[in-house]
This record gives C-alpha cells, structure tokens and sequence, in this order.
C-alpha cells in the first residue's frame, strides 16, 4: 500500500492487491472534520484500506462507490466496522448487492478468472448504511462538494463523481483503464457493455468540463476533457474495428492484433502492456467484450 497526497487535501491510496501496484486506487478527499472516500478497491485489500484510513485520523463521513463491481466495492465494508455511521452512496441498480456480495460474485468470478478470486468475495455492506443516489445530487462533507453523474454503459449501476474544490471528476470505470507509464488508456468495454451508454456517457463527462481526471485504475492527471476527449477518439477506433471483425467472423485474438495496427496508443504500448499481467488480463478481457457487443448486434 503507498499514499500520496495527489491534492492539497485529496490523498491516493495504492492498495496494490495481491503485490500488483499502479492497479487499484482509492481516493480520500479531507473535508476538515471529516473525510470523503471514493471507491473501496478489492476485498483482498480491506485491511490497507482501514489502516490508511485510520492513519488520517479522521472520521469516514461518507465513502461514494462508482459502481459495484468487486474491485471497486468489495473491501468497503471493512469501512463499516470503523464506526461514526459511514454512509454509503450507490446508484440504485446497485444498491441491492451491498448486503448481499453473493449476488455479483459469482459471476465476477467467472469473467474475471484468476483476477477475480485474487480480488475475493466482496464483504457485506449493512443495508441501513446505502444511500441511493440520483442523477444531479450534490452532497456535502465538510468542505467537499460532491455531484453525482450517472454514466452507465460499462455496467447499468455505474455513477462518477465531480468533486470541488478542485474539479476532479473520479470517473470509476466510465472511461477506461489508464497506464501512465505507457500513457495509454484500456477502454473499460467488457462485458455485460452497452457500447451506446458508454459512449453517450463519455459525452456527458466531457460537457461537465472537469479540470481533473482521477481514475480508479490508476492515477490522477489534470486536462481531464483532453483525456475524456482521447478516449472518445479511441472508442471510435475500437467499435470500427469490432464491428468489422464480427461481420467477418474473427475471434478475439485476431480482433487484438487489428487493434495493435489501428490503435495508434496501442500500437506504441503494446510490447509494455503485454509485460503487465493483470492490466493485459483485463485488455485481453475488453477487447472480448467489445467483439461479442458487436456479435450479439
């Protein structure tokens, strides 16, 4: 596990789940009295979590899950037993599993293969402690301001959030996978993708005009309409390209190696992404995910 203060105020937390860093990170915004968390990575990470939390010292007034999907929630729980009445704030397609893990785990299991049961069983949420959200909320804590986006299109429950003082927009897993060192971004298109919801809500990010972009997998950058932007550019590459493979009948694999011609990021990143077992993994899962959207037409 490894902090950095990112903002004056808005610290990262590598949870680096299962020796993998630069993968999963969660952000905890200081609100002065209180802090705001964002995201709560991996079961298998729950102890770093608490034990970066508890080194603040400060109460959790409210932890704001993108959506949940167990890499994003699974180790939230854990911010339960804390105590101070934490509230948890998920869109309302995903507030059902908060108090019932099992209903997104095994199938998690089964798409995710060897990441998955290295994240593990995602831990129960009490259901008094959800708030559900609506499109548009803005909530307080402390000194923070917190609105609420709702962008499905990578999952039916997802949600960003665009938080001031400082513009950053913690955009969970509405708008890819992002390898600094390679400055390339995956785009997050794997399955259950509504390619249309993703793309319309990349749109909708965009006109918010962040200033900050603050991925879950991984880092903050600022020109986050620049990135929002790229990616936009890159998403039409990909849908070309997936829908000409399904046309002609290829498979995943031959899918790839049109992309690592087309993709211009991915053609310079490629060789450094295949070195990066859990971010190839879930490359390799993405690129399925967009063919088989464009299979089942």
């Amino acid at each position: 596990m490894k902090v950095v203060e990112v903002l004056d105020g808005l610290r990262r937390v590598d949870l680096e789940p299962g020796g993998f860093s630069d993968l999963v990170s969660v952000y905890v915004a200081d609100g002065g009295r209180s802090l705001a968390v964002f995201e709560g990575g991996p079961a298998v990470s729950a102890s770093d979590l608490v034990s970066a939390l508890r080194s603040f010292g400060k109460p959790v007034e409210a932890v704001f899950l993108t959506h949940v999907h167990i890499d994003h929630y699974g180790g939230a729980g854990a911010v339960a037993g804390l105590g101070g009445g934490t509230r948890f704030y998920v869109h309302p397609r995903g507030a059902k599993v908060l108090p019932n893990p099992d209903i997104i785990w095994a199938p998690a299991r089964a798409a995710m293969g060897w990441l998955g049961e290295l994240y593990g069983r995602p831990l129960e949420i009490p259901a008094d402690r959800s708030v559900e959200t609506k499109d548009g909320d803005r909530i307080a804590v402390g000194d923070v301001s917190v609105e609420v986006i709702h962008t499905p299109g990578h999952a039916s429950h997802h949600q960003s959030f665009l938080v001031e003082p400082w513009g950053v927009l913690f955009v969970g897993d509405a708008a890819g996978i992002y390898l600094r060192d390679l400055d390339y971004v995956i785009p997050t298109t794997m399955e259950p993708l509504r390619l249309d919801l993703y793309i319309d809500s990349v749109k909708k990010l965009i006109r918010r005009g962040p200033r900050y972009i603050a991925y879950t997998h991984y880092d903050l950058l600022p020109g986050a309409v620049s990135m929002l932007e790229r990616h936009l550019s890159q998403l039409e590459v990909w849908s070309r390209s997936a829908e000409e493979a399904a046309r002609e009948g290829l498979d995943a694999g031959e899918l790839e190696a049109i992309l690592a011609e087309r993709d211009q990021g991915l053609r310079r990143a490629y060789e450094g992404l295949k070195a990066r077992r859990a971010h190839y993994h879930l490359f390799r899962m993405a690129v399925e995910g967009i063919l088989n959207y464009f299979k089942k037409g």
